[in-house]
């Protein structure tokens, strides 16, 4: 099992930290809340938050492989908002 750390305020691996970042500053995604609901992350979090959630769910799930986490969470994102 891999450390996990306190990022933006929730608890995630520092790769699922990492991409978030990454897709944020990519993206220029806001801190509000819109995108919980289509993340289908509680919607108490803010988007930062829901996206590193979901990143590490991602994860934890097998869904994507650590190395190519950052392409599989931006095809998927980019399916998501468009």
């Amino acid at each position: 099992m891999k450390s996990k750390a306190f990022f933006g305020g929730v608890i995630v691996s520092h790769e699922a930290d990492s991409v978030a970042r990454e897709l944020i500053h990519e993206l220029h995604i806001p801190k509000l809340y819109n995108l919980a609901f289509l993340l289908q992350i509680n919607k108490c979090f803010d988007d930062h938050q829901a996206l590193r959630l979901w990143i590490q769910r991602l994860l934890d799930d097998g869904q994507t492989q650590a190395d190519d986490l950052a392409r599989q969470a931006r095809i998927q994102l980019m399916n998501l908002i468009s």
